[in-house]
């Protein structure tokens, strides 16, 4: 390469060296495979909080599988009330908590540390840290509402990557 070449032709040219180099090798193969689908489920995250947040309902509900399941546990405990199951419950309890408690507020769902516990060619197991905001009219800057780990189970579907099941385990302290 010569002196001008461009940053971007060098990685353009790093790329194809790097295809040709690992072509044909089954387990280069499975690695770019494996690649693309933590791609595309992290891709699939990010709508999550972008869908609730922007509250879409419909577009929330459609990053779950028809059986998609969605809980929240606190203190090593289901929380009462909060296992929803079902693509159109969880539709309808988006729609209602967004026209309902959350009707005056913006919600901010802040996700960090994205690990892959699972991962095979149909389904993952993934968790991520989350701290969720609120923040009304009346609210100079958002106000931490909750923080916790979510565990979503994944499921490769002709559509994508969904989420079969998402649990959030509520942050809790117990005092010693």
């Amino acid at each position: 390469m010569s002196a001008t070449s461009s940053p971007r032709r060098t990685r353009c040219s790093l790329l194809v060296a790097l295809l040709v180099f690992f072509h044909g090798q089954s387990q280069a193969a499975d690695s770019l495979e494996t690649i693309g689908d933590k791609l595309a489920i992290a891709a699939a995250l990010a709508q999550y909080s972008y869908r609730w947040d922007g509250k879409d309902a419909a577009g929330f509900a459609d990053i779950f599988t028809l059986d998609g399941i969605m809980e929240r546990w606190l203190a090593g405990s289901l929380v009462a009330g909060s296992r929803i199951v079902g693509k159109q419950a969880i539709q309808a309890y988006a729609s209602l908590s967004h026209q309902g408690r959350l009707a005056d507020r913006q919600t901010r769902h802040h996700f960090s540390g994205l690990v892959f516990l699972e991962l095979s060619s149909t389904t993952a197991i993934t968790e991520n840290m989350a701290l969720i905001t609120h923040q009304t009219a009346a609210d100079r800057v958002a106000v931490l509402r909750n923080s916790g780990i979510y565990r979503n189970n994944w499921r490769k579907t002709e559509s994508g990557w969904l989420i079969s099941k998402r649990v959030l385990f509520t942050d809790s302290f117990a005092p010693r």
